[in-house]
């Protein structure tokens, strides 16, 4: 089940990113919907976007942000047409391959600016002031030299953004020698407030980095109870063939009924094994080698009760590595074996 609804949101996926391409190729005049066989694909792809979101209506159970978002999308395409609104449907993008390797990053930082946003938030509060207080000073000082540019308040605003950031259009410059430096110290703050969101973000990151830990460590593997008693070489290369999946709370790594194609060991976190009576697995712990050994479906459905990272170790590659060190297929059968008396 878990295979056939990752390959729905990869087609999903491709379905989106070739809508956003559409979009973006048509502005300039290329392939435009007049063309009858671009405006049935168009129709075509919204039916599929149409379906994609009762199923998800119907599988989550509640109205998020994103369903949000696609609502509005479809809504315009189908009823108002006023703006090609489809390049929203890029945030979906985002959520379909979240989990991939080169996207996990992007998770962080998106985490790392939810959990920093009082700071975040604070900061801003600071330029917006600095700009109110700057562009109330220059009205003072150019409004009777420029009452064109510099004639309200509102209107300076626009060259306290431009000397705040030190972007300096120069379409709006002081001509007083008091304005010259005011602007000129304007542009000294505008680098130091500027520079206090990406201090804030950059060192938030970067713990979180830490925290997760992206990299599979040979110090993590070699801790783990299952891999203790081999010898380094193959210690390290499991490293070269463990995969690293982070899953958050309450989210499902396996159903009872999937095909059992891989096995997990957990470096941090923690998982719950839905059964009669409920198990709770923490870090050192391994699961999901039973289906491996047996070649059977799960027999259980495993979900996570924490934020947990994971280390993937795919049936194949367990094979290899049970040939050539028999001791760990010897110590999974005795782990599969103890589990199944319980």
């Amino acid at each position: 089940m878990k295979k056939i609804l990752d390959t729905c949101n990869k087609f999903f996926g491709l379905i989106i990113v070739i809508n956003i391409f559409h979009q973006i190729v048509s502005s300039a005049g290329y392939f435009a919907l007049e063309i009858p066989i671009l405006q049935f694909l168009y129709w075509i792809s919204i039916g599929i976007f149409g379906i994609e979101f009762i199923l998800r209506v119907f599988v989550e159970r509640r109205i998020s942000v994103l369903l949000s978002l696609d609502a509005l999308v479809l809504i315009n395409q189908v009823l108002f047409s006023v703006y090609d609104l489809r390049i929203l449907r890029l945030f979906r993008l985002f959520d379909i391959f979240s989990q991939s390797r080169f996207l996990l990053p992007t998770n962080t930082l998106i985490n790392t600016i939810i959990k920093q946003r009082n700071a975040l938030m604070g900061s801003q509060i600071m330029v917006l002031s600095i700009l109110l207080v700057v562009s109330t000073f220059i009205y003072f000082l150019e409004s009777s030299v420029q009452p064109d540019v510099f004639g309200s308040i509102p209107s300076t605003m626009w060259w306290g953004i431009a000397t705040l950031t030190t972007v300096g259009y120069g379409d709006v410059v002081p001509m007083t020698d008091l304005g010259k430096l005011l602007a000129s110290l304007t542009m000294l703050v505008g680098i130091g407030m500027f520079a206090l969101p990406a201090a804030i973000l950059a060192s938030a990151y970067y713990e979180e980095i830490q925290k997760k830990n992206f990299l599979v460590s040979f110090e993590a593997i070699a801790s783990v109870p299952l891999f203790q008693e081999l010898p380094i070489g193959a210690v390290g290369k499991i490293n070269e063939k463990l995969e690293v999946v982070l899953v958050s709370e309450h989210e499902t790594i396996f159903s009872k009924g999937d095909e059992a194609d891989s096995m997990f060991i957990i470096e941090y976190g923690k998982v719950k094994v839905e059964i009669e009576k409920p198990v709770y697995l923490v870090a050192g712990d391994y699961f999901g080698e039973m289906g491996l050994l047996g070649n059977a479906p799960r027999n259980a459905t495993i979900t996570a009760a924490d934020d947990t990272k994971l280390l993937e170790l795919t049936k194949s590659d367990l094979a290899e590595l049970s040939e050539e060190h028999p001791g760990l297929f010897k110590e999974l059968e005795l782990s599969a074996s103890a589990r199944s008396s319980d």
